[in-house]
Order: structure tokens, then C-alpha cells, then sequence
């Protein structure tokens, strides 16, 4: 692993710019979901002397996420708060996050819905703040599709984070619910110390020889004594969680409603925001729309399915094989 002295000492930098933004929210619990970014944070919290009083399991029963998320929790001796993915609380977050997206892409969705279920657990636990792991991904280049990037289109991308240019749906959800939320690996302190990380410390090859984003956080936990941890793949929330295969469930009977629906949870969707009365009418400008559900596209996607226009042709979700042309 190169440039491990250098990248750890701007880790443990990183370690003590959270502890102090957490220690000045007072935040008390953590939606811990067995990823680098809310590990890295519960780990470095806990070795500089803080610590939460409560872990809510953002990944349910079965889930991929779920035993990383458990094993360290066991570790941290954190008290845990899980909720099933069932039942009510299942439509619930579903239909929270269709009524303040109003799209009908399953993936984007089911991402929202599980962030939805999380925060409704730490509200009923009497949180008075929680912490995300939000950020990291931007910031520290998370992102599986930025591993193949030139450095001049991570530099462009790094520059665009660092103003502040991203969007967390948590946010919005967080309001709904009436939660308070922080994003400790997005504050403007650690955006501005992000500057200054070379890349070889964002993007570096582990023990294995694979190459991995995040790698300064890694190589953290990797040297905590969490190598099982450290060096795990990125699982998009919506499979890591488990929420896309339940909505794909939930969805099942669901026929089309308006003829375009390329799988059953868009049918589902579409349902619902009929009933919510929040239905997006199709493009009037013919340039623009989805040659998938006919909804206005920007820049070759589209928000309302997630179709996506590339040279290949079109991708949408077609159900849990992917996306397909």
C-alpha cells in the first residue's frame, strides 16, 4: 500500500475534524450502515473519546450490509436500534420519499426509503441528533465510476464538491420527519482540509491489489484493527440495504398503468403518485423527452425514471438483473 505514513497522518486530521464537529452538535446517535464512511466515523469518534449512545441499523435482516454493520457495533460495544423492513413502516418510507422526490425510479426511491426507515428508528429512540455518513463519497471519491476518471476530470469533480455541490435527500427527509441531522464529512472545515489531500491518498491500491476510493479512510480502519472492514466493496445503499429487493416485493401484482412502465416497482410508483395527485406530465418539449416514459430529460437522464441516454442506447431498470437497453 503506497503512501500509507503520509495518508494515515491525514486520516487521523480527518479523525480529529469530526470529533470536533460532533462534539459541538452534541449528536448522540449514528445511522451505521457498514460502509467506510459512518465506520469511519463511529471508529475515529471512539478512539478520540467519544462515543454515541445508540447505532441505528440503517440495513435489514438479510441484507448485505447488515453483518458489517453488527460485527462492528460488537466491537464498539454500541447499542444497536433496528427496524424490520415490513408491513407499514415498509410503505411508509416508501411514500415518503415518492412524496418529496415524485419520481417514479426505483433505485433513486428505494436509496430514499431506506434513509426514510433510519431516521423514523432514531426518532423513535429520542435522538437529538444524528450523525450520516453523507459526503464521503464526493469528497473522497467513493464512487465507483470515478476510479476510471482522468485526474483532470477528478480535479474538475474534487473543485465542484469542495463549493459545496452536492445534494443529500436525507436532508429533505430529515425535515419531514422533524430530525436533526449533520454531515460531518461534508462540513465546510473538512471540505476545505479535503483540498489538500493528494490523490494517491483518495485513490490507492489495498493489500489485495485492487484499487479503491476512500483509500485514507480505509487504511485507518484497516491500522484500527478492522482490515474486514477496511477493504470491503462499495454496496450502493439500495442493495446494501435491502430496499430495492423489498420494493420489488411490495410491487409484485402491480400491472402498468400508463403502458411505459419498464418493471413492476415503476408501475407501483406511478401508482402512487397518482394517488398523491403529484403525477409529472410528460415533456412538451419533444427534444427532451424520455424516449422511456416521456418525462423532460437533462443532460441524456432522466429523473422522474432513471433512464439514462450513452451511445449504447438507452439504459432503465428493468428489475433486480439491472439495468438493461
Amino acid at each position: 500500500m503506497h503512501g500509507r505514513i503520509p495518508c494515515l497522518k491525514l486520516a487521523e486530521e480527518l479523525a480529529l475534524l469530526i470529533h470536533k464537529e460532533l462534539s459541538r452538535n452534541t449528536c448522540d446517535c449514528i445511522l451505521l450502515s457498514g460502509g467506510i464512511d459512518t465506520s469511519f466515523i463511529t471508529v475515529s469518534y471512539a478512539f478520540l473519546g467519544g462515543g454515541f449512545r445508540l447505532a441505528v441499523i440503517e440495513a435489514p435482516w438479510l441484507s448485505e450490509d447488515l453483518p458489517y454493520a453488527l460485527r462492528l457495533a460488537s466491537t464498539l460495544n454500541l447499542r444497536i436500534a433496528h427496524s424490520r423492513l415490513e408491513g407499514r413502516s415498509l410503505r411508509d418510507s416508501i411514500d415518503l420519499a415518492v412524496s418529496l422526490l415524485a419520481i417514479a425510479d426505483p433505485v433513486e426511491v428505494a436509496g430514499a426509503s431506506a434513509v426514510a426507515l433510519a431516521l423514523s428508528s432514531a426518532k423513535a429512540e429520542g435522538c437529538n441528533c444524528v450523525v450520516t455518513g453523507d459526503g464521503g463519497d464526493e469528497l473522497f471519491l467513493g464512487y465507483d465510476f470515478l476510479l476510471s476518471m482522468e485526474e483532470r476530470e477528478l480535479d474538475s469533480w474534487r473543485h465542484q464538491m469542495i463549493m459545496g455541490g452536492a445534494y443529500f435527500v436525507v436532508d429533505d427527509l430529515a425535515d419531514a420527519l422533524g430530525v436533526k441531522v449533520v454531515h460531518p464529512l461534508y462540513s465546510s472545515v473538512v471540505r476545505e482540509f479535503s483540498r489538500g489531500i493528494p490523490l494517491e491518498c483518495l485513490v490507492n491500491k489495498g493489500p489485495d491489489g485492487r484499487v479503491y476510493g476512500k483509500f485514507l479512510m480505509r487504511l485507518y480502519l484497516h491500522l484500527a484493527g478492522l482490515p474486514w472492514l477496511a477493504w470491503r466493496a462499495k454496496t450502493p445503499v439500495t442493495h446494501g440495504s435491502g430496499f430495492l429487493e423489498a420494493l420489488e416485493g411490495l410491487s409484485r401484482g402491480s400491472p402498468p398503468l400508463e403502458g411505459w412502465e419498464p418493471s413492476r416497482p415503476h408501475a407501483y410508483l406511478v401508482r402512487r403518485l397518482k394517488d398523491m395527485g403529484i403525477l409529472e406530465p410528460r415533456c412538451e418539449e419533444k427534444p427532451r423527452a424520455c424516449p422511456v416514459c416521456g418525462r423532460c430529460m437533462e443532460e441524456g437522464r432522466c429523473r422522474f425514471c432513471g433512464a439514462v441516454l450513452s451511445k449504447g442506447g438507452v439504459s432503465v431498470y428493468r428489475g433486480l438483473t439491472g439495468l438493461e437497453h
